[in-house]
């Protein structure tokens, strides 16, 4: 297959690469980067795209999302969820271990990767349950499960209680240099719906505090250093958990962070007139929060940027707010969100990018290769000025929680090439 990309401002940031230039995919490798206006070419061109104004750039890697699928087939499936990803520009998913039934056993890691597979939209590198059934009270048989192919493990937004039991989790990862993702909010503190704010009181919901994510943070990092295992926090919110963080790397403890992107671009503002759409777990902050994880992007205190997609079908958030399901689906408004960030002055795509490939293709130990030339050829062409309107005849997500439906937004994925093959075209 032949693909031609003409005139696209490519961006890489492991090259610190930024320029305007053609290039030719064929057999799933990047065979020529540079001028192709006449460069003859023996044989037909499958594909050929005027890409003038856009941006291409390695394929995207989530650190973090629910596919559900198995028993949750009325939120989403594994084929429309990758589908959705794809067309937000991702090419690999670590998927969270809390489906129904758990991603605590081979079978089930075996099950979601061949439903991925025989889609073909996007490839995925699981993220194992930490302890069984997600419990916390007995492990997982971690080292079977990374054979499985698992890239790490988690709880997901379970927390566990008992020192004890996260204290030898974290021993035998190490052990095994497994890789430990964690969601950092103590289960007590965070027993509420939203942030713990001035906004939480006048709207009468129960408020989760900033402590109950710096407290989480504090213990894991004291674990983390004490065993030595390599640890990642998925999904920091708050301006005190990224100084945790950035003190952390300071002291040369192993250890990365993401940040979703509701948290980015979103506050507990947004909830006013008790809008379940942005009833979220780790809950939205303030503003100055907001604003601090925008900075941790930019220094490189947080590595990443996750997706954190959840979808929900229309009933779950169709109740009083504190009793919806927590949880917003992301795919179909991602690029848009990041393009508001680099319109308001905030981020660069050079930053996003870095977060959303090379960071995260690092943290997964996936080789997501760049644009060079020989390499395989997992790409995101990017139209930054496409105004379309998300509504149910554009969206592919199942989840109907869209934040943003029947808006017009600006910026969209063009095409995905996943190892060179086409698996979304707009």
């Amino acid at each position: 297959m032949r693909v031609i990309i003409r005139g696209a401002r490519l961006l890489d940031p492991n090259q610190a690469l930024d320029c305007v230039a053609d290039v030719l995919v064929r057999n799933g490798v990047i065979e020529i980067i540079g001028n192709l206006t006449d460069t003859p070419f023996d044989g037909h061109v499958d594909t050929q795209v005027n890409a003038k104004g856009m941006i291409l750039s390695p394929s995207f890697v989530d650190l973090n999302t629910c596919l559900r699928d198995l028993n949750q087939i009325q939120k989403g499936t594994i084929a429309s969820e990758t589908l959705a990803a794809a067309s937000a520009g991702f090419t690999h998913l670590c998927p969270s271990p809390d489906t129904q039934p758990c991603s605590d056993s081979g079978s089930v890691i075996s099950l979601i990767k061949s439903k991925a597979e025989a889609a073909g939209f996007c490839d995925l590198l699981p993220v194992a349950a930490l302890t069984k059934d997600l419990k916390g009270a007995a492990l997982s048989n971690m080292e079977s499960l990374s054979r499985a192919g698992c890239i790490g493990f988690s709880n997901a937004g379970f927390d566990i209680s008992d020192n004890n039991v996260l204290l030898r989790c974290y021993e035998y990862a190490a052990t095994f240099g497994l890789k430990v993702l964690v969601q950092a909010q103590d289960e007590k503190l965070g027993s509420g719906h939203m942030h713990a704010g001035p906004t939480a009181t006048r709207m009468g919901l129960d408020g989760i505090p900033i402590i109950a994510e710096t407290l989480s943070i504090s213990r894991h990092l004291q674990l983390m250093q004490h065993t030595g295992v390599e640890g990642h926090f998925n999904q920091l919110t708050s301006a005190q958990g990224v100084a945790l963080i950035r003190q952390a790397k300071a002291q040369g403890i192993k250890v990365t962070a993401d940040v979703g992107i509701a948290h980015l671009c979103f506050t507990d503002s947004a909830i006013k007139g008790y809008r379940s759409q942005y009833h979220v777990q780790p809950p939205l902050r303030e503003e100055l929060d907001r604003e601090a994880l925008v900075a941790g992007i930019k220094d490189g205190t947080i590595d990443a940027i996750c997706s954190a997609h959840q979808p929900h079908e229309s009933a779950a958030k169709c109740a009083p707010f504190a009793a919806t399901e927590s949880g917003m689906a992301v795919y179909d408004m991602l690029v848009p969100l990041i393009q508001t960030l680099v319109d308001a002055g905030e981020l660069t795509w050079m930053h996003a990018i870095v977060a959303l490939s090379s960071n995260s293709a690092s943290i997964a130990k996936n080789e997501i290769t760049g644009l060079t030339v020989g390499k395989r050829a997992n790409l995101t062409l990017i139209d930054p000025n496409h105004s379309w309107t998300l509504d149910e005849a554009s969206q592919l997500s199942h989840g109907t929680n869209q934040a943003l439906a029947n808006q017009t937004l600006k910026a969209r994925v063009k095409l995905t090439l996943k190892q060179g093959q086409i698996s979304y075209a707009l």
